[in-house]
C-alpha cells in the first residue's frame, strides 16, 4: 500500500516539475503570450488522440471488459452526483465566476494528468481503465459543462455527447478492442513480416505522441501559472470551498460506496483505486478553455486550475491513504 502512495507521489511530483518548466519558460520570456493557446491545439487534437487510442491496443479480455463497464457506470454516476452538488453551491458568487467555480469543481484533470499517473502507478495495461473514465468526463464536459457556462440547453443533445476530440478516438479504440482487432494487432507486432513491422511502426508513433501528453499539458499549465496573479485570491471564500471539494471531498464521497462494494468483492481493488485517484486530480484544463470561449472570467479559471494543480502534489497522495482503509 505504501508503495502505491510512494509511486503516486513520485508521479504527481514529476508532473509538477513539468509545470515548473512551463513557469520558467514564460517568466524568462522564452515563450510568448500565445504559446499556451497554440500548444493546446497539439495536445487536444494530436497527443490526446494518440494517448486514448494507445490504451486500447492490448489483447481482448472478457474480465477486463466487465471491469471497464463497471468503472464506466461509476464514472457516469460520479459526474452526475458532482453536477447536482456543484449547481447548488457558490450561489453568492458573481455570475462571471460562479460558472467557472461549478465547472472546476465537477471536472477533474483525469485525462492529461490522470492517465499518466495511472500508467506510472498501475502499469500500461490499466491505462484503458482511465480512458473509460474519460468517456464520462468528455460526455458531460461537452454537454452539461457547456450548459453550466452558457445556460443554453442546446448543448444537451446527442451530437454534443458523442462528437468531441476524446469520445471519437475512444469509440474507435473500443470497437477495435471488442472485435478482437487489437488482439490481432498485438499478435502481429511479434512477427517480422511486412504487416507486423507496419503495425509496430505505427504503434511506436502512437507511443511517442502519447508520451508527450503529460509534459506538454503540464507545461501549458505552468505557462498559464506564470501569467497569473494570485493577489487577493486568499480573500475569496469560494476558493477554499472549491479546493476542499475538488481535491478531497468529492473523491472521498466516491470512495465510500466503492469501499463497501469492494468489501463484498463486487468490484476489484484496481477499479476502486483508479476511480478514487482520478476523482482526486485537480481541475481540468478545459475549465480555462471554456471560460475563454464563452466569455467568462478566464483569468479566474486559470487561477483555480493552477492552484489546484500545485496543491495536488500533496493532496493526491493524502487521498490515496483512503485506499489503505
Amino acid at each position: 500500500m505504501m508503495t502505491l502512495i510512494k509511486l503516486l507521489f513520485i508521479s504527481v511530483l514529476t508532473l509538477f516539475c513539468y509545470v515548473m518548466i512551463g513557469f520558467i519558460l514564460r517568466k524568462t520570456k522564452l515563450v510568448n503570450e500565445g504559446f499556451a493557446k497554440n500548444f493546446s491545439v497539439y495536445v487536444l487534437y494530436v497527443a490526446q488522440v494518440a494517448l486514448l487510442l494507445h490504451g486500447f491496443i492490448i489483447p481482448f479480455d472478457k474480465m477486463v471488459l466487465k471491469n471497464l463497464l463497471i468503472l464506466l457506470f461509476f464514472a457516469v454516476a460520479a459526474h452526475i452526483a458532482f453536477y447536482f452538488l456543484a449547481i447548488n453551491l457558490y450561489k453568492k458568487a458573481p455570475d462571471a465566476t460562479k460558472q467557472v467555480l461549478r465547472f472546476a469543481t465537477i471536472f477533474s484533470n483525469a485525462g492529461y494528468m490522470g492517465i499518466p499517473v495511472i500508467s506510472d502507478v498501475f502499469g500500461e495495461e490499466y491505462v484503458i481503465y482511465a480512458t473509460f473514465y474519460c468517456v464520462a468526463f468528455n460526455v458531460f464536459a461537452f454537454s452539461l459543462g457547456r450548459l453550466i457556462y452558457t445556460g443554453d440547453a442546446k448543448y444537451i443533445k446527442l451530437k454534443n455527447l458523442i462528437i468531441n476530440p476524446a469520445v471519437i478516438p475512444i469509440s474507435i479504440g473500443f470497437i477495435l478492442y471488442c472485435t478482437g482487432a487489437t488482439t490481432a494487432i498485438v499478435d502481429s507486432m511479434s512477427r517480422s513480416d511486412f504487416l507486423g513491422q507496419t503495425f509496430s511502426f505505427l504503434y511506436n508513433i502512437l507511443t511517442v505522441l502519447k508520451n508527450t501528453v503529460a509534459p506538454a499539458s503540464m507545461i501549458i499549465i505552468g505557462v498559464k501559472l506564470a501569467e497569473t496573479s494570485f493577489k487577493g485570491l486568499h480573500r475569496d471564500k469560494n476558493v477554499y470551498l472549491f479546493l476542499i471539494l475538488r481535491l478531497f471531498l468529492l473523491a472521498t464521497l466516491l470512495w465510500i460506496p466503492l469501499r463497501v462494494l469492494y468489501a463484498f468483492s463486487l468490484i476489484t481493488y484496481e477499479v476502486m483505486a483508479i476511480l478514487v485517484i482520478l476523482a482526486s486530480t485537480p481541475s481540468a484544463a478545459l475549465t480555462t478553455m471554456f471560460a475563454e470561449l464563452y466569455d467568462k472570467d478566464s483569468k479566474y479559471a486559470g487561477k483555480l486550475v493552477a492552484l489546484s494543480t500545485v496543491l495536488s502534489v500533496l493532496t493526491m497522495p493524502l487521498v490515496a491513504l483512503l485506499l489503505k482503509i
